[in-house]
């Protein structure tokens, strides 16, 4: 039960149809590994009841180091004949967190990385974490990350590129959207998803600090395009540590089978006293509505 787990960093995927009474709709919610599976996976019916089912990447690619403790948020897109899953693990020959991506005709999997070598990995940057998949205006897939500097002593930033129609192939050049430049992200911005806004331009979601930290939170920039240019929208977390969810963070969005909109994020129930015991501390899934935009 997802109740009983922790999930870091959950994406959910409406899939099946998506009509409003549908029998077949269901929702899939991937999260960061948690050291029994790479992309821990469940599915529900309703959003309230969830049943976990396999490890939807249960075998790396080659170059990546063989860990369960090294694969993080994960995403997923539908395309023609299947799904995209992206997500990071540790690349072998570095050991830098680098960005993959797998196919699957089932949407919770298993998926399948073939490739050699990662599909994003800024390697003088520090490596790359935190993929989160959307599409543009036109319908065009976009991905957004995270370089993870903050693992090597160095600045972090949000980064966005166009993807190919199939998910498969990045389009363009990455396009450096927001760094860490506020007091309360404590020099590390993350977690990224983009919500288009219903008066135009983009929102751009992000989680600041140090995720064990009861400093960690989530904050908003407005974007005039999926590629920037983008600004904070407020000098605080719009989502901060309260009692009983504590270092909210990796909030991602997502439309029901009614067409209502969520955000999804996890938080642990209490102030992890330690790193080493947040380590131990289950994150709990949280969902909300998302009421305005």
């Amino acid at each position: 039960m997802v109740e009983r787990d922790d999930v870091g960093d959950p994406f959910v995927l409406p899939v099946s149809g998506g009509a409003a009474g549908d029998p077949d709709a269901q929702y899939v919610v991937f999260w960061t590994t948690d050291w029994q599976s790479n992309v821990p996976t469940a599915v529900s019916r309703d959003l309230e009841h969830w049943a976990r089912v396999a490890d939807a990447l249960p075998v790396l690619p080659t170059w990546a180091k063989h860990s369960r403790t090294m694969t993080w948020a994960p995403s997923a897109l539908g395309v023609a004949g299947g799904w995209v899953l992206y997500y990071s693990t540790a690349e072998a020959s570095t050991g830098l967190e680098c960005i993959g991506r797998a196919f699957a005709t089932n949407p919770a999997g298993p998926y399948l990385d073939r490739s050699a070598s990662p599909f994003i990995c800024q390697r003088t940057l520090g490596g790359d974490i935190d993929p989160s998949v959307g599409r543009d205006d036109l319908g065009q897939p976009s991905l957004v990350w995270k370089n993870d500097g903050n693992a090597r002593g160095r600045p972090t930033s949000i980064w966005q590129q166009s993807l190919s129609t199939d998910g498969q192939s990045l389009i363009g050049i990455p396009h450096r959207l927001l760094g860490a430049d506020q007091a309360w992200q404590h020099n590390i911005v993350e977690g990224p998803a983009m919500l288009k806004a219903t008066k135009g331009g983009w929102w751009l979601f992000y989680s600041g600090g140090a995720w064990q930290s009861t400093t960690y939170g989530t904050g908003v920039a407005w974007c005039v395009t999926v590629a920037g240019p983008c600004q904070n929208a407020a000098s605080e977390p719009i989502l901060a540590s309260q009692p009983g969810a504590v270092s909210p963070g990796g909030l991602e969005t997502f439309v029901d089978h009614r067409g209502r909109l969520w955000a999804a994020y996890s938080a642990f129930p209490k102030r992890p006293a330690s790193l080493e015991a947040a380590m131990a501390e289950n994150r709990v899934l949280a969902l909300a509505p998302v009421l305005a935009r």
